[in-house]
């Protein structure tokens, strides 16, 4: 009986040490084993297609949202206080710079030109009377008939009735001004808004504006420009002065005007990440109205060479930075990171990185793990074929 215990004992000991023992073995083959077959693996060529980098002469180009604005936008306010007695115009004309625009009430003011004119001639009368008895008191203290100080009061009076009648001149010349000012006239040419203040109604210098006068010929579009599109267009342009800007209206037409840069901000905007810039156009039909928003398109004067690759065949992203497969004289493959600065049609703009004879692969890159993998490199045709068999 104790012999068979024992012997139980022992067969149970060999069950566990099989149990514990066999997994371990088998995760060690299996790790083993598959370590050699990627290893088999990774020996064998991996198909690719490769090109080199093209390069192409075109425009450089760049695309914003602008919106149209007056060059000059002024509110006409009156300059004196006064009745608004009559408008000379209607809302939304388009106006003269000089045309008569609102009327105040002139009354008071002409009587206070009539006053101050009245003013000037009492104290040119005493002037003149004054300056008489100067020459009297002249003339009399050659003979000795006068004293010193008849003379010296003469010269007072005289003088006194000069500034008297320069005060008053200034005073009637301000009279005039004033009347001036109950005429409201254009300040410029351009289109007019809606009255804010109709007749009938009690103005003054804080009664704020009456209407509003904007421009329209010529007009700005202001517009917003992403920092490596401007870097782009100033390199291939001479500081933007010959730039061509075009702007398309909402049916897609574009205008058949040519702005030119005419402002560019003196920094970036930290938040946004671009650059406000302004273009003026000749406006004479009026065609755009300050407050649309337009597409805008700039083109630089001349073409620019660029080198580009495919964005399919490149790793990375814009935070990390990107890189593409190189395939080596011994048909391994190299990592090379670029810098890039643009996409068009699909393709990035290479600023640096890249050699023009560097056989970059641009398919099969899902095929390749590690720098210095072994490739065989086909044709587009012949992996396309592939591609399609499997």
């Amino acid at each position: 009986m104790k012999f068979n215990i024992r012997m139980t004992r022992k067969k149970l000991a060999i069950l566990l040490l099989v149990v514990i023992i066999v997994p371990i073995v088998y995760n060690k083959l299996s790790g083993l084993v598959t370590g050699i077959i990627m290893q088999q693996m990774m020996k064998m060529p991996k198909e690719v297609v490769i090109n080199t980098p093209i390069y192409s002469n075109s425009y450089v180009s760049a695309e914003s949202t602008g919106r149209v604005e007056a060059k000059y936008s002024i509110d006409v306010m009156a300059r004196v206080a006064g009745f608004l007695q009559k408008k000379y115009f209607n809302e939304g004309d388009v106006v003269k710079e000089g045309q008569v625009l609102f009327q105040i009430d002139p009354q008071e003011f002409q009587l206070e030109v009539r006053n101050s004119q009245a003013t000037v001639n009492q104290y040119n009368a005493l002037l003149l009377n004054s300056q008489q008895e100067l020459d009297r008191a002249n003339a009399l203290i050659k003979e000795d008939l006068v004293s010193h100080s008849y003379v010296d009061q003469s010269l007072a009076s005289r003088n006194q009735n000069q500034a008297l009648l320069d005060a008053a001149r200034q005073k009637l010349q301000l009279a005039k001004v004033n009347l001036g000012y109950t005429t409201i006239k254009s300040p410029i040419d351009g289109r007019i808004g809606k009255i804010k203040i109709t007749e009938g109604n009690y103005v003054s210098l804080t009664s704020g504006p009456l209407v509003n006068v904007s421009s329209i010929d010529p007009v700005y579009v202001t517009f917003s420009l992403r920092s490596s599109d401007f870097v782009k267009l100033l390199k291939a342009s001479d500081k933007f002065k010959d730039v061509k800007v075009k702007v398309q209206f909402d049916d897609g037409k574009w205008y058949d005007k040519i702005g030119t840069i005419d402002f560019v901000d003196n920094q970036i905007d930290k938040n946004s990440g671009s650059i406000q810039m302004r273009a003026t156009f000749e406006n004479p039909k009026g065609w755009l109205v300050p407050g649309d928003y337009m597409k805008v398109s700039l083109v630089s004067p001349q073409k620019f060479r660029y080198m580009t690759i495919p964005q399919a065949c490149t790793k990375g992203d814009a935070m990390s930075g990107y890189y593409v497969w190189v395939v080596d004289k011994n048909n391994k493959v190299v990592r090379k990171d670029i810098k890039v600065s643009d996409e068009i049609d699909n393709h990035w703009i290479v600023e640096s990185g890249l050699d023009k004879n560097d056989k970059v692969v641009v398919a099969g890159v899902q095929n390749i793990n590690v720098e210095g993998q072994k490739v065989k490199i086909l044709t587009k045709e012949e992996y396309d074929k592939k591609q399609k068999d499997e």
